[in-house]
């Protein structure tokens, strides 16, 4: 399934943390429990999501994979100032080909969407 906005991925009332990752320290067990590592992200304001949206760009067959959990919590990183946000039932949800576009307009590695009504079809 392509997956064109993070935010399609969310029910009204969900924010998610969405991360730009390459893979270095992104890791989930069989249950979806896991880790993605090393952000420079305020931790007051990570607490407040519900979901953690995950882009694994793989560079070595082009395809960008999407991967969506439930948020559960963060750590210290064992580089300064950086942490390594958890996630619990991670589902793969299908890939995308366009960070700026998925990310809300962002170049950055971390962006931060909230749902939105899909009733609404003035969007």
């Amino acid at each position: 399934m392509i997956v064109t906005k993070a935010k399609d991925l969310l029910r009204k009332q969900e924010v998610a943390i969405v991360v730009f990752t390459h893979g270095l320290h992104f890791y989930y067990d069989t249950n979806g429990n896991g880790e993605t590592g090393n952000w420079v992200v305020d931790p007051e304001m990570v607490d407040e999501v519900d979901k953690v949206i995950v882009y694994l760009r793989d560079d070595q067959n082009g395809m960008n994979r999407i991967f969506i959990g439930n948020y559960a919590g963060i750590r210290h990183s064992p580089e300064k100032d950086r942490y390594i946000i958890r996630f619990s039932k991670l589902d793969e949800v299908g890939t995308d080909d366009n960070w700026f576009e998925f990310a809300e307009g962002s170049q950055n590695p971390i962006n931060y969407v909230a749902g939105r009504d899909l009733s609404d079809h003035t969007r």
